[in-house]
């Protein structure tokens, strides 16, 4: 890709197309004139190589790591790029995926499990759903019940007592949820299954998980 210019590791680009070889043979038999065309190679090889290389720069998983909270920018990616590691990369790669699941189910339960750290499948969904209409303007606004998504997530022991694991889950679900969802967090040990003590009403979904 590019050249570091670091005295600790210093370095040569090559350039597939040097300048000296394409000049006339006349001019090639001149000392000075080869090293002016040798110092201009080297000072056109990294913006060379840099245009070669482009398209590994909107690539997350190889682009250099001070380029990367650019490239996340560009996505629209919303966390922090600090180190440029493996899961920093990850997130910016689904950044445009996690978009277009932004308030879906799915998006919930793959937001909650990177923030415990498990997997999607140890995370649950139950959706109370419902809805009122009426004929009358109005007549339908009064008395909604307050229901809310209940989202449970399964984790190892160790991790079940953790205000810090439900902290993040709530956060990361705020995130993606919609300012108008109300929506409760369960950590739960892994193995383990618990079920909401009110009614379900008609219509109510559960995503994920044991249904």
């Amino acid at each position: 890709m590019r050249g570091l210019i670091s005295d600790a590791e210093p370095g040569v680009l090559g350039i597939a197309s040097a300048l000296r070889q394409a000049i006339p043979a006349v001019y090639q038999e001149d000392p000075l004139f080869m090293l002016l065309c040798a110092a201009f190679d080297d000072l056109v090889a990294p913006l060379v190589t840099a245009v070669d290389c482009f398209d590994a720069y909107l690539d997350p998983y190889l682009a250099p790591a001070d380029f990367l909270p650019w490239l996340a920018d560009l996505v629209g990616y919303q966390g922090s790029v600090r180190q440029g590691s493996d899961s920093e990369r990850t997130r910016i790669a689904s950044a445009v995926r996690d978009h277009a699941r932004r308030g879906t189910p799915l998006g919930v339960r793959e937001a909650a499990a990177r923030a415990a750290g498990v997997p999607v499948e140890q995370v649950q969904l139950d959706d109370p759903g419902g809805t009122r209409w009426s004929a009358a303007p109005g007549a339908a606004a009064g008395d909604w019940p307050r229901v809310a998504a209940r989202v449970q997530v399964a984790v190892p022991g160790a991790a079940q007592a953790s205000q810090q694991v439900r902290e993040s889950v709530r956060a990361a679900i705020e995130e993606v949820a919609g300012v108008h969802c109300a929506i409760a967090v369960d950590v739960v040990e892994a193995g383990e299954t618990t079920r909401p003590h009110r009614a379900r009403p008609q219509g109510a979904r559960t995503y994920g998980g044991e249904s």
